[in-house]
């Protein structure tokens, strides 16, 4: 069945890892396995870009992926 939530892709080596994270949400609603059918990223920043006239810096920011929708077995 098409289930949905909102389950956070864990982080790895080489990536966002989507798949662990449908199989987490389809868990979590009684199925076995899953696989994404949505996902949505956000941005999540340091509050050290609240500082007046500093300037952006790499690592201020990562991006977070999360599995909204999964098709499950």
């Amino acid at each position: 069945g098409m289930v949905s939530g909102r389950q956070p892709c864990p982080e790895t080596a080489s990536g966002a890892d989507c798949k662990a994270a449908a199989d987490a949400l389809c868990r979590a609603k009684g199925y076995r396995s899953g696989r994404s059918l949505g996902v949505d990223a956000t941005e999540k920043c340091s509050a050290k870009l609240l500082i007046p006239g500093r300037a952006r810096q790499p690592g201020d920011c990562k991006t977070e992926n999360y599995v909204t929708s999964a098709f499950c077995q």
